[in-house]
């Protein structure tokens, strides 16, 4: 059972993803409004690093069910450390890293770079199924 839920949530991390390069498409700015939210409030920073967390975990415990178990286990463990360390560092931080970020990236840019994030959803989706 835990290995079809860790399945399930990898996939809806696929289709997130593709959805996320859409929302960079059509609403640039307002992608780099979210990304400069990162950190903002406990809720928004906690929220996203568990939500990013249990991704993570997902991807390790799905890994050996997929077509490249050891590229999508290195993924989720990454995303799994990675937010655990943000979590313990000042919120500030997070916050100031993400607002830097998102004054400095330009539309052009954003857009530019949409299609990454939609061939990383589609790339997992493809080695998931």
């Amino acid at each position: 059972m835990l290995a079809s839920l860790s399945q399930a949530v990898a996939l809806i991390l696929g289709i997130w993803l593709i959805g996320i390069s859409l929302f960079m498409v059509f609403a640039p700015r307002r992608a780099l409004e979210a990304l400069s939210a990162m950190g903002g409030s406990g809720l928004v920073h906690f929220g996203e690093l568990g939500l990013r967390t249990a991704a993570g975990f997902a991807l390790v415990l799905a890994a050996s069910s997929s077509k490249t178990p050891a590229l999508i286990g290195a993924i989720g463990w990454f995303l799994a450390a990675s937010a655990l360390v943000i979590m313990v560092a000042p919120r500030r931080w997070h916050a100031t890293y993400s607002n830097y970020w998102a004054r400095r990236i330009p539309i052009v840019a954003v857009r530019l770079l949409a299609p990454v994030s939609a061939l990383a959803g589609g790339a997992l989706i493809w080695t998931m199924t």
